[in-house]
């Protein structure tokens, strides 16, 4: 797929539309009919995710061609590829969890660069790291993101979930996690920044912010299965498009007030400030050029082993495939889309 030349023409002559700026040659024209892609996402369980729902609902897919109908995979399970759903924006633990059980997918992009701005929020009846001995934390699911984020935590407080007896239980998205912490089905739960705001403004306490360690955690993923890549590479490079396209609107001034609505929608929160920090926190973690980290993906199978030992087998540099992201950066549609 080439960029079109009417794109450098349209940013020339300033278009005022900024989804219609960047189109490349490849997408389905107005006459053939958009392509349709069923897309699985797991909801907010990262910020990048309120790219994904940018990019869907201001239109950044249709602009390339794509009828992108989002499928929430709700509850406790890891996302299954199909033919009928061969796209998902996943969590990466959960593309290399599926690829250990037999699936054959590639992750084709990341957004965010896996940075933890997260903090532990815990109820106020404990005080100190040893008072979440034999104690309950939730995550969404075993070895998925939220898991290791809360893994993560409690090794930078010292603390070995199996030594210290301490459950990581299966809950479901942030919001459902935040739900549980409120209701006191668990002690304490690693939110984002925004979630923990409106938290301990009812009283819960921040056991430790991850934000000054410059850790990294689980990426986001966006996940195809091989026959599906295979069959629509144009479809693929259609998505990667649409999302650096949203992930740049998000961060510039025009896009602001959708990207805070978007975030108080899914995230519960109420509070505006909380939705800011948010939206700050958002600024921070988005990568630019989305080349999957096989570093942080490797760093990532070493945690995920605890739940899952055959995580470790999987080949994470069979599992990516960059081409696309290599292929809009060569082609300086990344920072078209970015300079607009």
């Amino acid at each position: 797929m080439k960029l079109l030349r009417r794109q450098f023409l349209h940013l020339a002559a300033g278009a005022a539309a900024f989804p219609a700026v960047l189109r490349f040659a490849g997408a389905q024209t107005a006459r053939s009919g958009p392509t349709t892609v069923n897309m699985l996402h797991l909801g907010a369980v990262g910020l990048s995710a309120i790219v994904l729902l940018i990019a869907q609902r201001h239109g950044f897919f249709k602009n390339h061609g794509l009828d992108v109908r989002l499928v929430a995979v709700t509850g406790t399970q890891i996302p299954d590829l199909t033919d009928t759903h061969p796209v998902g924006h996943i969590g990466a633990p959960a593309a290399i969890l599926k690829a250990a059980r037999g699936s054959e997918l590639r992750i084709v992009a990341s957004l965010d660069s896996g940075r933890l701005f997260n903090q532990l929020v815990v109820n106020p009846t404990i005080k100190r790291p040893e008072d979440l001995q034999g104690k309950r934390l939730g995550a969404r699911v075993a070895g998925a993101a939220l898991w290791i984020h809360t893994v993560l935590a409690l090794e930078k407080l010292g603390l070995d979930p199996t030594r210290d007896n301490i459950t990581i239980l299966p809950i479901g998205d942030p919001s459902q996690v935040m739900q549980a912490l409120e209701g006191g089905r668990i002690e304490g739960a690693v939110v984002f920044g925004a979630q923990s705001r409106q938290l301990t403004a009812k009283g819960y306490s921040v056991l430790i912010d991850l934000s000054p360690f410059e850790i990294y955690g689980a990426q986001d993923a966006l996940t195809v299965t091989a026959g599906f890549l295979r069959e629509n590479p144009d479809a693929v490079e259609g998505l990667v498009a649409g999302l650096v396209e949203a992930a740049a609107f998000a961060q510039s001034a025009k896009g602001r007030s959708a990207v805070i609505e978007t975030i108080k929608a899914e995230l519960m929160i109420v509070d505006d400030a909380a939705a800011e920090e948010g939206l700050v926190q958002l600024s921070k973690i988005i990568v630019r050029k989305p080349y999957p980290s096989l570093e942080r993906l490797r760093n990532m199978q070493r945690i995920m082993q605890i739940a899952d030992p055959r995580a470790i087998g999987v080949d994470v540099a069979n599992l990516v495939d960059n081409r696309f992201v290599k292929k809009l950066d060569e082609s300086g549609f990344i920072d078209a889309a970015y300079a607009t």
